[in-house]
């Protein structure tokens, strides 16, 4: 059985191999400014998990519906290649999070990876980023 927190570090570690990803944490809330160009975040905020029984025995399937936020920073004149990280970051997440599958987390593939781009940048310690945030969908089974 894999903790919901075991399951955020396996996701961490897959989104941290991505080469567009600078800096990859699954316990910090914001992105260290001086340190990161493109953060992925795997939040507890607003995560959902449900569970259902096993009919034939003493199983139960847990759904978690995981919240990454990719914070990409953006620099005066390159406003192409933010926009381009942000558009691009959920497609590149979820084929490296697919193409992984099996280590250290199962996705969830009756449920549907969705993806949301913050409708103008967020200030943080008065850089601007461009926040998109991914749902990811994963399961585990616990034995009572």
């Amino acid at each position: 059985m894999s903790t919901v927190t075991e399951i955020a570090d396996a996701v961490r570690d897959v989104l941290a191999g991505l080469d567009w990803v600078t800096y990859a944490s699954d316990v910090d809330f914001l992105p260290p400014v001086n340190q990161a160009d493109v953060c992925a975040l795997v939040l507890p905020f607003d995560q959902n998990s449900t569970a259902t029984a096993d009919s034939l025995g003493d199983t139960i399937t847990l759904i978690h519906l995981l919240n990454v936020e990719f914070w990409v920073q953006h620099r005066n004149g390159e406003a192409a290649r933010t926009l381009r990280i942000g558009r691009d970051a959920g497609t590149l997440a979820i084929a490296a999070l697919l193409a992984q599958d099996g280590e250290g987390y199962t996705i969830a593939r009756e449920y549907q990876f969705t993806e949301r781009i913050e409708p103008q940048f967020v200030t943080h310690l008065n850089v601007p980023w461009l926040v998109a945030s991914l749902r990811v969908p994963v399961e585990n089974e616990v034995t009572t």
